[in-house]
């Protein structure tokens, strides 16, 4: 009988350092983290409905469209998902994810214990995921919101202003923080991205301990993400990307505090009075005085900024950006 593993979700905020954290989970035995799947909320009643030959057509699609947008070399049929149901013994909603998820995997179903994502605004959809995998982990990465807008900002896909790219970190880190009130204490874990650059084999020691490898896994994992270029991973069409370039750099304290180059300091202002009381629970040192927005009702300044930002974004979408 072959052994099923166990989902594990890598979340966070976007830019939090979910991918470096995917692949180098990769590397402990019996680990297959997937590349993000972010089909899984846009599809969500058409998952909740699988095997229903009414949902799996239509799933199927948007599935391949955001596969191939995505880098991934897989992609699924309603035949190939029949022979993963047949060989795992596994159907519905389960069934499926899993099957997504191994597409790109290089090792065999049989010798994973744990498979999973790393779509990091799946933190704003955990219950959700619980309904559909009950047994499922989560692995929260945070990373200060100023390096995380700082490397927001300029991308097709992101908030185009500090203010609205602030809000959103305080939306993801909320929905951890609450999350955290209705987990069970075993099925969590979470830690700085500053962590990880600065003492990488405390943090990979940490992660292997919550994912039950054995003793040495961490420090071997970490030899391997040193020796495994990431254009031989199953990452390797990620690392194409402009985004995440840094997925060929070795972890190092280099990675963090690039805002206090790139923005201005009334951007850092703005981030800071914003996200204020989310950084100082994880340890970041606002400097700038000032109140949130909604602490002195100011919800023209949220609405001009949203409104700048969409702007910009649709202008990124019409420039083909």
């Amino acid at each position: 009988m072959i052994s099923i593993p166990q989902p594990v979700f890598v979340v966070g905020s976007w830019r939090s350092g979910t991918t470096i954290t995917a692949k180098l989970l990769n590397h402990l035995p019996g680990v297959c983290i997937a590349k993000e799947t972010g089909f899984i909320t846009e599809s969500l009643h058409l998952l909740q409905q699988v095997p229903a030959a009414s949902a799996l057509t239509p799933l199927l699609a948007q599935v391949n469209s955001w596969l191939q947008t995505n880098g991934w070399a897989g992609r699924v049929t309603i035949g190939g998902f029949r022979d993963f149901c047949n060989h795992s013994g596994l159907h519905g909603p389960r069934a499926f994810l899993y099957y997504v998820w191994t597409l790109d995997c290089t090792q065999p179903f049989r010798e994973l214990r744990f498979v999973g994502d790393n779509t990091p605004l799946y933190v704003l959809a955990i219950p959700q995921l619980l309904e559909m995998l009950p047994d499922a982990r989560f692995i929260h990465v945070v990373r200060d919101p100023r390096d995380v807008v700082c490397s927001t900002l300029d991308l097709r896909f992101g908030a185009h202003n500090a203010l609205v790219a602030a809000l959103e970190w305080n939306s993801c880190l909320g929905a951890w923080l609450m999350a955290e009130r209705y987990l069970d204490a075993g099925v969590f874990t979470s830690f700085r991205y500053e962590d990880l650059c600065s003492a990488p084999a405390a943090v990979m020691q940490q992660l292997s301990e919550f994912l039950e490898c054995p003793d040495g896994a961490a420090e071997a994992a970490l030899e391997r993400q040193m020796r495994t270029p990431a254009a031989s991973s199953e990452f390797s069409k990620v690392a194409e990307s402009a985004h995440h370039r840094n997925l060929s750099n070795p972890l190092s304290p280099a990675r963090v505090g690039r805002y206090l180059k790139s923005l201005s300091a009334e951007q850092i202002r703005e981030i800071e009075v914003t996200a204020r009381s989310g950084m100082l629970a994880y340890g970041y040192e606002p400097q700038a005085a000032g109140l949130h927005p909604l602490a002195t009702e100011d919800r023209g300044r949220i609405l001009q900024a949203m409104i700048r930002d969409l702007c910009r974004r649709l202008l990124f979408r019409i420039r083909g950006r």
